[in-house]
């Protein structure tokens, strides 16, 4: 597959809602990337210039753990990647490479501030989709954290944490008079001045 038509583009979920003519743009700026399987799309830690939506073929996400890499998930056609760094502007957060022949649309960052700069419209559809994207993916995160992660804190109880205190506090204190009484405790002839 060439250039995608502006259809195809405005099928996408990154780009939904956006108008004819600013698709018609990102079209003509995009390019056409074919990966090879075993071949890396971006590292993790890599300063990030661009933003993908794979077509067609499989991509697998992975990150350097402690004993090795951890295997995140996979990127399955019609999906974006890079929009993590497009909008955070930091390094890549984990490693994309190909598990089979994968055909790629890539767009420079700069293509995509030309988008920002000449409609504000169209940018905001743009961030919008892509916080759309982002929320899918915790929610997904959410849901397999829940299945497989061991619980690690007993339950709170209904009222709330009780913290004991790390100081043992005297069970009573004795009241103090209000500073604007006059004492009657004071020694026989001593004025108290703090009294009109």
């Amino acid at each position: 597959m060439d250039r995608p038509t502006v259809s195809a583009l405005g099928a996408l979920p990154l780009f939904g809602g956006l108008p004819d003519d600013a698709l018609g743009k990102l079209a003509e700026k995009l390019e056409v990337v074919r990966v090879p399987p075993g071949a890396t799309v971006f590292l993790e830690g890599e300063v990030a210039r661009s933003l993908y939506v794979l077509v067609g073929g499989a991509l697998e996400i992975v990150k350097a753990g402690v004993d090795g890499e951890v295997h995140l998930g996979h990127i399955r056609p019609g999906e974006c990647f890079g929009e993590m760094s497009f909008i955070d502007m930091q390094p890549r957060s984990a490693t994309v490479r190909a598990r089979a022949p994968s055909e790629i649309w890539m767009w420079p960052y700069q293509a995509i501030h030309e988008c920002y700069c000449k409609d504000q419209k169209c940018a905001m559809l743009l961030v919008m989709n892509i916080a759309r994207e982002l929320s899918r993916r915790l929610r997904r995160a959410d849901e397999l954290l829940s299945r497989t992660a061991p619980p690690s804190l007993p339950p709170v109880p209904v009222g709330g944490p009780t913290v004991e205190p790390r100081v043992a506090l005297p069970e009573k204190t004795p009241p103090r008079p209000p500073a604007d009484v006059r004492s009657s405790t004071l020694p026989p002839g001593h004025a108290d001045r703090s009294l009109p």
